[in-house]
């Protein structure tokens, strides 16, 4: 039997709703697996967690009762096919010389990144989804790793473009340099924004240099921007033109990445 003061879940005062007790649980369900997501993306939603009480009440050492509650959290399950195991495409850099892609728009969408919380900042865009042009894009990825145009291939999301170059390349163990400019010029945003933005459906691709014809052709109609190049030393490096705006160690970033499960 757990002891007085220990966490013992508690019934949400709207418990006799639907769905974990929730009120808005079917406004939640239907944002996500009705229109526009699951059937536009064509996403067979198999399951969940569908017990959206995320609330516990505790006795303080004092006696006092302590009630803490989070937002509804919806944890979806989604089933896919791998027809090729041999196909799947891991996110660690692979040889120098390969080229670097970055796949998608990135959009001036800084609320809510990462970077945002570090400096404390408020207000701004939340990152949005088109719909349509994210099913595009997976669709051209998948047809691209199926054809093994792609070597390595990161989602950019939390952090945005610079965590996803960094865990790459630590990954990998290669360095990486690139040039944004393009990237800033085609998006009309500064280099913040390209670095650091949390824009939805965007991917970093490696391809091998002899390869870049048929992975351009193949997005030829879709935001697709050549970054630059995987490099046999140990720094990633990131320009804009003649500036230099990152040029540290692998070795560090992944230091730092670690840093937060170093407990001695």
């Amino acid at each position: 039997m757990p002891s007085p003061s220990a966490p013992t879940p508690a019934a949400s005062p709207s418990s006799t709703t639907s769905a974990g007790g929730i009120p808005n649980a079917p406004r939640l369900w239907e944002a996500w697996c009705g229109p526009p997501w699951a059937v536009a993306w064509k996403i067979p939603f198999i399951s969940g967690k569908d017990s959206l009480n995320n609330e516990f009440a505790y006795l303080e050492a004092h006696g006092a009762k302590r009630t803490i509650a989070i937002p509804a959290s919806l944890l979806i399950s989604a089933l896919g096919q791998v027809d090729d195991v041999r196909r799947c495409v891991t996110m660690d850099l692979k040889q120098p010389g390969n080229l670097v892609f970055g796949v998608g728009v990135t959009r001036d969408e800084m609320a809510g990144s990462h970077l945002s919380l570090i400096h404390n900042q408020v207000g701004g865009q939340v990152p949005q989804v088109d719909v349509k042009l994210a099913y595009r894009l997976f669709q051209a990825i998948h047809q691209a790793m199926e054809r093994g145009l792609i070597r390595a291939c990161h989602d950019l999301s939390e952090g945005g473009l610079a965590v996803a170059l960094s865990e790459m390349s630590f990954a990998g163990q290669w360095g990486i340099e690139v040039d944004i400019d393009e990237l800033c010029q085609k998006m009309f945003i500064d280099e913040t924004i390209a670095l650091f933005a949390e824009s939805n459906s965007r991917f970093l691709c490696e391809v091998a240099a002899e390869q870049a014809t048929a992975f351009e052709a193949l997005m030829r109609d879709l935001p697709c921007v050549r970054l630059g190049t995987v490099q046999p030393h140990q720094r990633v490096v990131v320009r804009r033109r003649d500036e230099t705006l990152i040029d540290i160690p692998w070795p560090e970033l992944k230091e730092v990445w670690l840093s937060p499960l170093d407990w001695s």
